[in-house]
This record gives structure tokens, sequence and C-alpha cells, in this order.
């Protein structure tokens, strides 16, 4: 993340209700704005998308390129981060498609079926002078 720049998180939770979901999806915004160490624009905040994995799930299919992944800057899933630098490698057989668009998805298809999938946006305010 970078002062002034956008950045896109999508946050990965299985719970049972909705707003259940958007509440430990807001914790885990919350956590990442305090660990990376740059002041975020919390009135810039915003819930981008929310959607069931298993609704993802249906259209999704093995990426040949950057496909989602080009606009999500970090992916939350079963509680530990993940950025175009410290994803896992694309698998030998990639389709040529980024590691990072393989870490899509596998985030979206190694969610249960009932998870949540939210993406925010958030604003790092710009460096005081």
């Amino acid at each position: 993340m970078a002062p002034g720049r956008r950045a896109t998180l999508m946050v990965v939770v299985e719970q049972d209700e909705p707003e259940q979901a958007l509440r430990e999806s807001l914790e885990w915004v919350h956590a990442f704005e305090r660990d990376c160490g740059l002041v975020v624009d919390t009135e810039a905040t915003e819930l981008y998308g929310v959607a069931l994995a298993e609704d993802l799930k249906d259209s999704l299919r093995p990426p040949r390129d950057a496909s989602v992944a080009e606009h999500l800057d970090f992916i939350c899933a079963e509680g530990r981060w993940l950025n175009p630098g410290t994803c896992p490698l694309a698998p030998p057989d990639s389709n040529g498609a980024p590691a990072w668009a393989w870490a899509y998805y596998q985030a979206v298809m190694g969610a249960p079926d009932r998870a949540y999938c939210t993406i925010w946006d958030l604003l790092p305010l710009p460096a005081a002078a």
C-alpha cells in the first residue's frame, strides 16, 4: 500500500448470518489498517461488494490471465493475508496465468460454499509533510 493510493482488499469469512460476516470482515479490515503502518481515511473506506463463495464458484474457471485478481491488492482467507508478492506460486499447469490470479481462484474455490467474500476499498492518507 502507498499513501494516497487506493487499495482493494478481499476478505473471506465463514459466518452463518450476513450481518455477522460483515462485522467479522470489517474487523479484518481494521486489523489490516493497524498492521499496514499507514493512516487510512476511515470515511473513504467502502464496502465494494459481497457475495457467497458458492455464487462466485458457479462461474469461476481456472484462470488463463490476471482476471479479477488484477483489481485486488490483498486477499485475506483462512485468517492470513496474501498479496501479489507473498502469494503461493502458480501451479505448473498454470495456463499462463500469474500466481496472483491463482491465489484469488484458490481463495474462492477453497472457501466453504456459505462463506462470504467481501471486497473493501481503502484510501491511505498522504504522508504528512
